[in-house]
C-alpha cells in the first residue's frame, strides 16, 4: 500500500511540474505578444496638479474712476466700492494706493500728482 501511495504522490507531482511548465510556457508566448502592443501604445499623459503660486503681480481690476470735484457722498460711496473689490481681489495693503490712485480722473489726478512732488522734494 505504502508503494502505491508513492506511486501517486510522484504521479501527482509530475503532472503538477508539467502543468506549471506549459502555463509559463503560454505566458511567455503571451508576455512577448503583450510586448509587441506596448510597444504602439502609449498612455495618455498624467495631469499634473500644480499649487497655486502667489504672483507678484495683482489681477487686473477695473476700479471706478475718481474725478475729485463730487461732494462728499460721492467719495465715500467710490471709497467703499473700492475697498470692497481690494477685499475680493486680495489686494496687498502696499498695493492698495498706488492702484486707487490709478483710477484718479481730472483734478483729483493733478492734485495726487502735486502731492507726489511735494513729499519727493
Amino acid at each position: 500500500m505504502r508503494d502505491d501511495l508513492k506511486m501517486a504522490k510522484d504521479e501527482y507531482t509530475k503532472s503538477k511540474k508539467s502543468s506549471h511548465t506549459s502555463i509559463s510556457r503560454g505566458n511567455e508566448s503571451y508576455g512577448e505578444q503583450s510586448l509587441r502592443i506596448n510597444e504602439y501604445y502609449q498612455p495618455p499623459p498624467r495631469r499634473v496638479r500644480r499649487e497655486k503660486k502667489e504672483s507678484p503681480r495683482e489681477v487686473r481690476i477695473d476700479l471706478p474712476h475718481f474725478h475729485g470735484k463730487e461732494n462728499v457722498e460721492t467719495y465715500l460711496d467710490w471709497e467703499m466700492k473700492v475697498e470692497q473689490l481690494f477685499v475680493c481681489h486680495n489686494v496687498s495693503e502696499e498695493n492698495k494706493v498706488s492702484l486707487a490712485t490709478l483710477s484718479f480722473q481730472g483734478n483729483a489726478m493733478y492734485w495726487w500728482t502735486a502731492l507726489e512732488r511735494e513729499v519727493s522734494s
